[in-house]
């Protein structure tokens, strides 16, 4: 999957929501099909029954540029620039663990980006932060701004992007601290968005794969997360565990975590404590290690290749990683089991592949005993991918775009079989850890991911996938994502920005038009 989880002040963040990658989802990387040949297990076990179909969601990552309002506190998903004869990123050294600007040098400023209210799409909207400790507090693209000690109040307007909590002076013994930006009319204490939660509750589960910033593989080192308490969650230790399973309580969904890779068994062992004790125990915590460890692209799959070439797992470096992969699972797998012993049955264990190369995971599907501490085997149902390949593709008529993208369903799923036949040979589940459409796009038609994402046919499109999955498999399908801007090379979000009317997100009204057809 193609993904950009970079932090920080980055002016060309949202153009490049997603970076391209040497991968395709829709091609084995130095494999062809014939390698897909899946082989029996030794020991065979009865297939599961049919699963009931169940839709869940990838979440955004909590970043303003996202324009996802995940957070009451608009700053939660905000970052720090330098401002000092133009604008920079703010070392992470210069900041606390909460988010603080710790000081500033002589002539410098601090200005914080606030994640877009979406009420101010509409009209002008009256916002207030409070914050504590001593300095000079302003705004940038803040307007009627008035000044109080502890407290700033400014409009909104609706042609803002984006609006930032500014720093002019900040006392080192007392910094500004604690930041707290949302309407004026909203209720100071809640934590979430009451419309990104009302969104939330039409899902089975949702995925923290992005919250937990996996992608980075930089967490994993108890004592440095994220605290519960951070004004800002937009950390490279990803949002503290403490908000994803409030969130899943509050939205009533199954919350899915992305262990990182780097956790060490104090980290693991923590936060499994923590859903165990805390999450709602009607609801099942999905967990996995890593992400798309299959994917070179991503420095937790590099990681794990190194470690199991070191550790002389195999002396092919696909069969090493993959090896290595089911060693890291069964560790952070084995803590879990351990922590949910009371409870088994309330957490579901993943081992995840590349849907177009369903060989590969085979190397860490049939390691020792890897399925006996495993519940379910995904992929990412990927549609699309190859169809804008030719960036020389006629796009002036979207029909037959769209033709090919509707051909480019069956095609996924032919894959996607065989790992359903390899999770069916091990009495294991088989579910969707991504999905949705791929178009990706590098030609000379930068209107043509607007117009194709906001057409209605591609919410026929998302009808007839999640309708062969449905006939197909059954079982849990993770769409990705949430929400993000529409990009020139290709686009996500099941809508552009929080609040985007439902007649404007094709992709989202076909989806919530899905779920609420499936049995209860």
């Amino acid at each position: 999957m193609r993904r950009l989880a970079v932090l920080g002040f980055a002016g060309a963040a949202c153009a490049a929501l997603v970076a391209v990658t040497r991968y395709d989802k829709g091609a084995a990387p130095g494999a062809s099909f014939g390698d897909n040949v899946i082989a029996a297990p030794a020991t065979a076990a009865a297939p599961l029954p049919k699963q009931k179909t169940a839709i869940g969601l990838n979440l955004s990552t909590v970043a303003y540029w996202t324009a996802e309002r995940s957070f009451m506190n608009l700053a939660a998903g905000g970052g720090w620039s330098s401002i000092m004869g133009g604008w920079s990123e703010m070392p992470a050294n210069r900041l606390d663990a909460r988010g603080t600007v710790l000081s500033l040098r002589p002539g410098e400023q601090a200005a914080l980006a606030l994640t877009r209210p979406p009420r101010s799409y509409d009209a002008d909207l009256a916002v207030r932060c409070t914050y504590k400790g001593q300095g000079k507090v302003a705004g940038v693209a803040t307007f009627n701004l008035r000044a109080s000690p502890g407290r700033i109040d400014f409009i909104w307007r609706p042609d803002v992007r984006t609006a930032y909590f500014k720093i002019e002076e900040t006392n080192p013994a007392d910094p500004v601290r604690a930041i707290d930006c949302r309407e004026a009319d909203a209720d100071p204490r809640a934590l979430f968005d009451p419309a990104f939660v009302k969104e939330l509750s039409a899902y089975k589960a949702v995925r923290f794969m992005d919250w937990s910033l996996a992608n980075l593989n930089e967490a994993g080192d108890w004592s440095r997360r994220t605290p519960a308490d951070a004004f800002i969650q937009q950390s490279r230790q990803g949002v503290a565990v403490e908000h994803m399973v409030a969130l899943a309580n509050e939205a009533g969904v199954d919350p899915w975590f992305t262990l990182p890779w780097k956790a060490d068994a104090l980290y693991v062992a923590s936060f499994a404590r923590y859903v165990h004790e805390h999450l709602d125990p009607k609801r099942t915590a999905y967990i996995e290690v890593g992400n798309e460890i299959w994917n070179l692209d991503f420095p937790a799959a590099r990681q794990a290749r190194d470690e199991g070439m070191k550790l002389r797992l195999s002396a092919d470096e696909n069969e090493a990683r993959m090896r290595r992969y089911a060693q890291r699972s069964i560790e952070v797998f084995t803590i879990w089991e351990q922590v949910y012993a009371d409870r088994p049955k309330g957490i579901v264990r993943i081992l995840s592949g590349q849907n177009a190369w369903p060989g590969l995971v085979e190397y860490a599907l049939n390691y020792k005993d890897m399925a006996k501490h495993i519940d379910a085997l995904s992929s990412a149902l990927y549609f699309a991918q190859t169809v804008l390949a030719d960036p020389k593709t006629p796009t002036s008529d979207l029909g037959p775009i769209f033709a090919a993208i509707d051909a480019s369903i069956p095609e996924t799923f032919k894959t996607a079989r065989q790992f359903k036949q390899m999770a069916d040979a091990r009495g294991l589940r088989y579910i969707g850890y991504e999905g949705g459409q791929h178009a990706t796009y590098n030609g000379p038609d930068k209107t043509l991911m607007e117009r194709l994402n906001r057409d209605p046919r591609m919410g026929a499109s998302y009808r007839r996938f999640l309708t062969g999955w449905d006939r197909e498999f059954g079982d849990l399908l993770m769409l990705y994502h949430s929400t993000s801007p529409i990009g020139t090379t290709m686009h996500f979000g099941m809508a552009e920005h929080s609040g985007q009317p439902l007649s404007e997100t094709p992709k989202r009204k076909a989806v919530l038009d899905a779920i609420a057809e499936l049995p209860r």
